[in-house]
């Protein structure tokens, strides 16, 4: 939710599996068995990389139990009379298209209609909404890490500024099965009014620029675990471009458009530029903002 006004917010799960829903009917589609090469996918709410586990590979990667990564809040532009969110999180789940479930933990940078700032770090595990994270303040330039850690039914969060010291840790126990079988990178534009086959995807805060590194991951087979990179051998990974109207192009139109860059040589960077500015050097640049409910 936004936090200025209060006002509630679906939670992102919807939005993850409505955005594979319209990928698919977009015809570019979710390939079971894609074979470790880059893909390429359009989707209305998420810009970033996703890494799934290999058929092949189930030995140590039937699913994954650990996602990482590192990103600096990145310094907002708000506009007139007119209210935007972002959010910049990692998280596990989320992508297949009839995933019911997605855990996540990130920072969010939103802009009221009054041009009123806002950052602040939540994290969600759908069905339920978001919750706030009070205890560790985000401000533009700050230094952010968070990782997402399952274990069966129990999920553990961390978010730590790094440029503060504040670090926040909470583990749950779900009522449901979560969903592990994919690691994910994300800058979204986040979304409202959902139901089971469609959401509206607010406006997206102008971020400028995002830079997610040390981006790692650990999947687990009955051979044992593995920890790597979003491009380890090991996994499928597929870049998602954030687009509006549900396809690879750019229009002057688009409500959201974010493009996430390829990823550095060890694949654990990659920049998410804002609008359809394309290319930029792997890394972190700028700072971002809050949603949820209160921890």
């Amino acid at each position: 939710m936004f936090s200025a006004s209060r006002t509630p917010r679906i939670p992102r799960r919807l939005l993850a599996f409505v955005a594979v829903a319209v990928t698919a009917a977009a015809g570019i589609g979710v390939s079971a068995a894609f074979g470790n090469a880059i893909h390429d996918e359009a989707s209305p709410n998420w810009g970033g990389w996703v890494a799934l586990p290999r058929a092949s590979s189930r030995r140590l990667a039937d699913h994954f139990t650990n996602v990482s990564g590192t990103w600096v809040e990145p310094a907002a532009t708000c506009p007139r009379h007119r209210s935007t969110f972002a959010a910049f999180w990692v998280g596990l789940g989320g992508y297949a298209l009839r995933t019911t479930a997605l855990e996540q933990v990130g920072s969010e940078v939103d802009c009221s209609a009054s041009g009123q700032l806002v950052d602040y770090a939540w994290y969600e595990f759908p069905p339920a909404y978001p919750v706030t994270i009070h205890t560790v303040r985000v401000h533009p330039g700050d230094s952010l890490t968070a990782t997402v850690h399952a274990s069966s039914e129990r999920i553990t969060v961390t978010f730590t500024n790094n440029t503060t010291g504040r670090s926040f840790h909470r583990t749950v126990t779900l009522h449901h099965r979560p969903d592990t079988s994919a690691a994910d990178w994300i800058a979204e534009a986040p979304s409202v009014s959902c139901d089971r086959r469609s959401c509206l995807v607010l406006r997206l805060t102008d971020f400028g620029q995002i830079g997610f590194t040390s981006a790692s991951a650990t999947s687990i087979g009955y051979g044992g675990r593995h920890t790597g990179a979003i491009n380890d051998p090991l996994w499928n990974y597929v870049q998602l471009v954030l687009s509006s109207n549900g396809t690879l192009r750019y229009s002057p139109d688009e409500r959201s458009y974010a493009l996430p860059s390829p990823l550095n040589v060890d694949g654990t960077a990659f920049n998410v530029r804002y609008g359809p500015g394309r290319g930029g050097a792997t890394g972190p640049t700028g700072a971002t903002g809050p949603t949820g409910a209160t921890a």
